[in-house]
């Protein structure tokens, strides 16, 4: 699928987001009456999820809710985060690495290359957390070697009838779909009741 290149005005993605981006595709075909083997990658349950950036440098973001879908987690889409070449950045797929998941990915910024490693804990039932640290070689500005970001997140039920996999609404600004890249601004707030005059 195409990852939506346009962001909504106002809205802010943190530089290392990239490496976060959805892409939804397809999962392989389990022959019908053969037990479904344990997927290789992680895979969360169906329904909303809160996120939320923890880290240092994202304290004072709102939460965002996704919307995730039977199938949102596949071979090519790994806990809103695409697998393979996208642009400058060359993303790898989580593998287990003891009870957490490490993926890897580089990506040139400028003259510089970028180096993440996120490592993805939880039960994927109820909550699960990603911590990633990008390295920069050479410094980005001759300083920045570093940058560190968490994200947790928590299920909170279904998904709303109104809601389709790969929504993700943003508080105070709408719903972004990173499968097919469309907004949809939130309604603007009922004006107030008027008040009757007496007599």
């Amino acid at each position: 699928m195409p990852v939506p290149t346009a962001v909504p005005p106002g809205m802010r993605r943190p530089s290392c987001w990239l490496l976060l981006l959805a892409s939804l595709g397809a999962a392989l075909p389990v022959p019908a009456g053969a037990a479904e083997p344990p997927p290789d990658f992680p895979r969360r349950k169906p329904g909303l999820w809160e996120i939320r950036a923890v880290a240092a440098q994202a304290s004072g973001l709102p939460p965002t809710q996704h919307c995730i879908g039977e199938r949102s987690d596949n071979e090519s889409s790994q806990l809103d985060r695409s697998v393979g070449t996208r642009g400058a950045c060359s993303l790898g797929a989580f593998r287990r690495a003891g009870e957490a998941w490490l993926a890897e990915s580089v990506c040139k910024e400028g003259r510089s290359s970028a180096v993440s490693r996120a490592i993805a804990s939880g039960d994927f039932e109820q909550q699960y957390r990603i911590d990633t640290v990008v390295t920069y070689d050479p410094p980005l500005g001759g300083t920045r070697r570093e940058d560190r970001e968490a994200v947790v997140a928590r299920y909170l039920g279904p998904c709303a009838p109104s809601q389709k996999p790969g929504d993700m609404i943003v508080p105070g600004m709408g719903t972004l779909n990173m499968i097919d890249g469309t907004f949809r601004a939130e309604p603007p707030p009922a004006p107030p009741p008027r008040k009757r005059r007496a007599g």
